[in-house]
């Protein structure tokens, strides 16, 4: 058995793998403040040393917090790094710094595709990772997340509300709700459209899109541009670089 654990800003995704060699797994979510409760949840699995672990964290010391957890739960634990062997390789200035969401994120769209990519993930923060069909991440863009942006609006101004950003977004707002749905949605999508269009210019090439996140499904809908979609790639490819390390 394997369990993938996702720690991000927002949220900590525990997917259970019966099987690794299959993609089929069951999901629990918490809210990433909510870590005493996830804890609570491993502490009662029956399943002691009998399974093995991925993390990947965007949180390090929310990681650091399941240690001794996962030690007395897990056969083998692999902490996801930069330094992980993923079958792609890192063309950044600072590898180190690059997110293990994106670089889980990356390895399962360029399993599924071997081709010139664009992963879109679009949670908390909205990032673009372009992946060439060598296997090379080379960068990408990083943008504030849709409802970021929603929290942010109401937090630094004096009169503007947290807006439901499931209500039909148009480009022109007659009233403060939809027009700040045109612009943290609307704009979102038009942001990442417009940005990849100029990465492919810069580099000569065409990408293959796909999107992923919690938003990604809300985002899908005012996409111009072709897309892939897969809310749950970053737990597919912990899933396929847990099965890369355990048989090198």
């Amino acid at each position: 058995m394997l369990l993938c654990i996702k720690i991000g800003n927002s949220t900590i995704n525990l997917a259970f793998f019966q099987n690794p060699d299959a993609p089929n797994f069951t999901l629990s979510s918490f809210e990433t403040k909510e870590v005493l409760k996830c804890k609570n949840k491993l502490k009662n699995l029956s399943l002691k040393n009998e399974m093995d672990c991925i993390v990947c964290s965007v949180v390090p010391e929310v990681a650091n917090e399941f240690s001794a957890i996962l030690e007395s739960l897990c056969k083998k634990i692999i902490f996801l790094n930069y330094k992980t062997y993923t079958g792609l390789t890192l063309k950044l200035y600072h590898p180190e710094t690059f997110g293990v969401d994106r670089l889980a994120c990356a390895v399962a769209a360029y399993e599924n595709f071997r081709d010139n990519l664009a992963v879109i993930d679009a949670g908390t923060a909205t990032t673009i990772t372009v992946v060439t069909k060598k296997g090379e991440i080379i960068g990408g863009s990083i943008m504030p997340g849709i409802n970021t942006m929603n929290i942010a609006l109401s937090e630094k101004t004096a009169c503007l509300p947290v807006v439901d950003i499931n209500k039909t977004v148009v480009a022109l707002g007659k009233d403060t709700h939809s027009a700040i749905l045109s612009g943290i949605v609307l704009g979102t999508a038009r942001g990442i459209e417009g940005i990849l269009q100029e990465i492919e210019k810069e580099i000569n090439l065409r990408l293959i899109t796909v999107l992923t996140g919690g938003y990604s499904e809300l985002l899908s809908k005012y996409m111009k541009r072709k897309y892939f979609i897969n809310k749950h790639l970053v737990i597919e490819g912990m899933r396929l670089v847990y099965l890369k390390n355990i048989k090198n």
